[in-house]
């Protein structure tokens, strides 16, 4: 794929990401999202991992606004979202981008605190966000890289930076959302 196959990968991460379908993406649709994580998974976000979370996800949320220019009323446009993403890539801060986010996804949901996410783990957490039980065990063999039925913080992160850096199919676009 080319430009184009990225272009439409993000407006499908924007779709995903915008969570009352209004065409606009604020800070709420962001923070929501995480906040729907850790209902799903009994974690408060006054806890620490909890505001682990909510904090990767507001740097996450900074970095977009930051890359589209910093607008005043911290609304992104889809065309906004796109254009952050493709200047991310472009500068190669993506992994800069997602890493917190995703360091504090996987610290939350590895429940035995091994530092590594389990297939069950794994699993569970995706369930939350509306994959199958197929779809999920997919997305998990996927992105676990070296096959020890772990994923770490590293694989991940791995997965979900390839997933924003190419419009080709890729194991992280299963984790993301992007295709099932």
């Amino acid at each position: 794929m080319t430009d184009a196959g990225l272009r439409a990968k993000y407006m499908r991460r924007f779709q995903i990401q915008d969570a009352d379908g209004d065409g606009i993406l604020v800070r709420e649709d962001v923070i929501g999202r995480a906040e729907m994580l850790l209902g799903g998974l009994a974690e408060s976000p006054q806890s620490p991992r909890g505001r682990d979370v909510i904090s990767g996800a507001q740097t996450y949320w900074e970095g977009l606004v930051k890359l589209a220019g910093n607008p005043g009323d911290g609304q992104l446009t889809e065309a906004a979202f796109v254009d952050a993403l493709l200047q991310a890539k472009e500068l190669g801060t993506l992994g800069e981008l997602v890493r917190p986010s995703v360091e504090a996804h996987v610290a939350l949901i590895d429940g035995d605190g091994d530092g590594t996410v389990s297939r069950q783990e794994f699993m569970r957490s995706q369930e939350l966000f509306g994959m199958s039980p197929a779809q999920a065990l997919k997305a998990f063999e996927a992105i676990d890289s070296d096959g020890d039925d772990r994923l770490t913080v590293e694989e991940w992160q791995e997965a979900v930076v390839e997933a924003y850096s190419t419009g080709e199919d890729v194991p992280g676009d299963l984790v993301m959302g992007l295709r099932h």
